[in-house]
């Protein structure tokens, strides 16, 4: 994983995440961001996919897999 984010690094994050106004916008920017957390770990991005379908599939109304 990437070293930590720095102060600004986490207000832009913070304020991007709160301007969200819909869940397809909303997904947009986890999306986004996870793709930034993970980094080249490839374990990390699997695990942050399978975490961001679930939430997905959880916003549109949809029960998830197990």
């Amino acid at each position: 994983m990437p070293a930590p984010f720095s102060k600004g690094q986490t207000a832009r994050w913070n304020a991007r995440l709160a301007e969200t106004t819909t869940n397809k916008a909303r997904a947009t920017a986890l999306w986004d961001l996870a793709r930034l957390l993970a980094g080249t770990d490839d374990r990390a991005w699997a695990d942050l996919v399978l975490l961001l379908q679930r939430w997905t599939t959880e916003q549109q109304g949809q029960r998830p897999s197990p």
